[in-house]
């Protein structure tokens, strides 16, 4: 089967990861997949290509005003004659699901990356939207959940399928004189990292690094906060980075401090790295961390809660630690490697045409 998956992006983010993470394990893909973007390409577009498959960048502004997308699309559609089309982030699937609609692709699916904060019209749109689709994929039953609340979908046309993430590469662990927190992602607002910084400043132990890896609008904020806190010599600001995990290797705490999140590629990395997690309770997020198990839980908007879960963690033995790092590297190879998402995709492709 000719499978198009389409994304709005192919530079870096969550949704390339996936992606990329999708094509670790090429011999095990059955069906013929083309990648595509309706913006702009970058990382992703260039590691998936040197993989050998077929990559599309229309370089448009992908903004779903932007309605000449949709005649992109549908004429790239027609020549391409794809039996499956599989959208992913929202302007890919408001573009993409109308435009296969309307050049006869037989089978559609749209995928939610994300808990989505829509208008009472955003909601509208993506109900009519979605009923163009056989199925949407949801990464997460927290996000499912939420699409089923807002009317966009029904229980039904749901279908949870979490995110395949790549093994990172091995490093060897660096044990450092102070305990050193990690966190990974976009210097963005929902990303929450000023609750990380004033909980630096506020723990028992004021000999805490913390390495923050990731580059973003924020920045500039979250440096000058880190300096009103009068910390900056203990927070690190490496930028924006290919190889997190050899940050991670440095690290005795991950930290997920985001107002959202619809799954947690990050956690996950960390996971596999063996480093114990503190995220948000949010989204995605307590359906692979399990309190005391494989990581811990706090509200985005507990600044004392979160001083008081590094403060407990950091007074932790090193063998307790330890387990809970195991524990989640257990947990992230059982459900979250490429070639399990591999399967599973491609048996729920399969699963369409019955």
């Amino acid at each position: 089967m000719k499978i198009i998956r389409l994304t709005t992006l192919l530079d870096f983010g969550g949704q390339e990861r996936q992606l990329i993470s999708f094509t670790d394990h090429s011999k095990n893909l059955k069906n013929e997949y083309i990648f595509a973007a309706i913006g702009h390409g970058g990382k992703a577009e260039e590691i998936i290509k040197n993989r050998g498959f077929k990559v599309y960048c229309f370089n448009t502004n992908p903004s779903i005003y932007n309605l000449k997308n949709i005649w992109t699309l549908y004429k790239w559609f027609k020549k391409e004659e794809p039996e499956l089309v599989h959208t992913a982030a929202a302007e890919a699937n408001f573009h993409g699901i109308i435009a296969a609609k309307l050049a006869g692709v037989k089978y559609i699916v749209g995928e939610e990356i994300g808990i989505p904060n829509h208008s009472k019209q955003a909601r509208f749109i993506f109900k009519q939207i979605y009923k163009r689709a056989q199925n949407v994929v949801c990464v997460s039953k927290a996000v499912k959940q939420n699409l089923i609340e807002l009317g966009e979908i029904n229980h039904n046309q749901g279908t949870v399928i979490y995110n395949p993430v790549s093994q990172p590469k091995k490093y060897d662990r660096i044990k450092n004189q102070n305990f050193t927190i990690l966190t990974v992602g976009r210097l963005a607002p929902v990303k929450n990292l000023d609750i990380l910084i004033k909980a630096i400043s506020m723990t028992e132990d004021q000999k805490i690094r913390l390495i923050i890896v990731g580059d973003g609008p924020e920045r500039n904020n979250l440096e000058n906060l880190a300096k009103s806190e009068q910390i900056e010599n203990r927070v690190n600001f490496i930028g924006f980075s290919n190889e997190p995990e050899k940050y991670l290797a440095q690290a005795d705490l991950f930290v997920l401090p985001s107002f959202s999140e619809g799954f947690g590629i990050a956690a996950v990395e960390s996971m596999f790295c063996e480093v114990p997690c503190l995220c948000t309770n949010v989204g995605g997020i307590p359906e692979l961390i399990k309190e005391n198990k494989t990581g811990w839980l706090f509200n985005p908007y507990g600044l004392d809660e979160l001083v008081e879960k590094i403060n407990t963690i950091t007074k932790l033995e090193t063998k307790d630690l330890e387990k809970v790092g195991r524990n989640g590297r257990q947990y992230a190879f059982k459900n979250f490697t490429s070639k399990k998402y591999i399967e599973t995709l491609e048996r729920f492709y399969t699963s369409l045409q019955q």
